[in-house]
């Protein structure tokens, strides 16, 4: 078996259950006709916070019900969805798969239900605490759906989804595993909506991405997964091919719990370690997915990150944000975006930054506003940070079967 940095890989598989709808067509159909996914928190009483929206993964049913909690259950859905897809039966005799999964808060529910009794320490299932690590993710998909592959679980918070896709890729060009699932999950929590209530960081109603009168973010839920599997091996097996994963890059600002660095030095940071990873060039870029989380810091700070990246072309390039529909899926965030990025790479169609109204004069970009549009790319780049200063970008390649379509 090849191995090597040089070996190529490639994406036969998604699948991903969001608040956009449980299945790919359902989400990217959503993405392409502005349907958001945001409504009023009915899981627990909102009345004590300052907001009471969010986005929500709506008539889920979930396949298996031994797990440990809501996000593996959301991430077995979509891990089946992505071998389907495929046609990869993950028991299947000699078939080396492997699961790379991120999260931000891991099985948040349980947490939640830990807190309601803390005041009472003899009645806090103080037992289960080592069970429900963020771990317990990635081992109730690979226990379920039968991979004994290498498994890894990165709580890398709002980055996660991208961390997970660059150590699939590391452990395939390194011959560790021919197919990897990888991506994000995460369940909505009272615990994650309370912090960011407290951090005002929420909008009260839309999200509203480089928009210059934009209020703050709306959290989500859902899990994202794809399956990056080595080009020879999919082409042994006569796979479809959607995409190259071409490279991926990381950096830490080092700066500050929540906050990123002013100057957007790690965040133009990550941009260039994937470009260097993928053997590209700025202007090689068609599309750039952005965080993009509607917050009036971040979002000036990417934009400013994109123009040191950039140059002059940063004004031409065409950016978006989908977290205006799907909310911040956190941990799951990037893995969604992920596959936006594939889906526009199949499809020659860009997804639009909604309920944009008015640019601003701080986010120079173009940042498709509210329609999506056509045009063929040949790379995509997919940004992500994270509290701490944890960024990370995948670089995305069209396959030349696919996109001649």
């Amino acid at each position: 078996m090849q191995s090597g940095p040089n070996r190529s890989v490639v994406i036969t598989g998604l699948g991903c259950v969001t608040p956009l709808g449980n299945s790919v067509l359902e989400f990217w159909n959503a993405l392409l006709g502005g349907r958001s996914g945001a409504g009023p928190v009915k899981s627990f009483d909102s009345s004590c916070y300052r907001t009471h929206v969010w986005c929500e993964v709506k008539d889920f049913t979930p396949h298996v019900q031994r797990t440990r909690g809501r996000a593996a259950q959301l991430a077995m859905a979509a891990g089946k969805e992505a071998l389907l897809s495929a046609g990869i039966e993950p028991e299947s005799e000699g078939l080396m798969l492997g699961v790379s999964i991120g999260t931000t808060m891991g099985e948040a529910n349980f947490l939640d239900r830990l807190t309601d009794t803390s005041h009472d320490p003899v009645a806090a299932p103080w037992a289960e605490v080592l069970t429900h690590s963020a771990y317990s993710i990635t081992s109730d998909v690979a226990e379920g759906l039968g991979i004994e592959g290498p498994q890894a679980s990165l709580p890398a918070a709002c980055s996660a989804g991208n961390y997970a896709v660059g150590l699939a890729l590391d452990w395939i060009r390194q011959g560790q595993s021919d197919l990897v699932l990888a991506g994000g999950a995460e369940a909505f929590s009272e615990s994650a909506f309370a912090g960011f209530n407290r951090l005002s960081a929420m909008s009260p109603d839309r999200c509203r991405p480089f928009d210059r009168d934009r209020q703050g973010l709306l959290l989500g839920e859902g899990a994202a997964l794809m399956l990056l599997e080595s080009e020879d091996h999919a082409r042994r097996r006569g796979a479809q091919i959607l995409a190259r994963v071409l490279g991926y890059g990381l950096s830490c600002d080092a700066h500050h719990i929540t906050g990123p660095h002013p100057e957007g030095n790690g965040a133009a940071a990550c941009m260039r370690n994937a470009l260097n990873d993928s053997h590209a060039d700025a202007m090689d870029v068609g599309y750039l997915c952005c965080h993009g989380t509607g917050t009036q810091q971040n979002d000036r700070i990417e934009a400013m990150a994109i123009h040191k990246v950039f140059g002059e072309g940063a004004r031409r390039l065409p950016v978006s944000s989908i977290k205006a529909l799907t909310g911040h899926m956190m941990g799951a965030a990037s893995a969604a975006e992920g596959i936006a990025c594939v889906l526009a790479l199949r499809d020659g169609v860009l997804p639009p930054t909604c309920n944009h109204e008015n640019l601003d004069p701080e986010c120079p970009l173009d940042v498709i506003p509210n329609q999506p549009r056509e045009l063929r790319v040949r790379l995509i780049l997919n940004n992500s940070y994270a509290f701490g200063g944890n960024n990370a970008c995948v670089a995305f390649g069209a396959w030349p079967g696919v996109a001649q379509k």
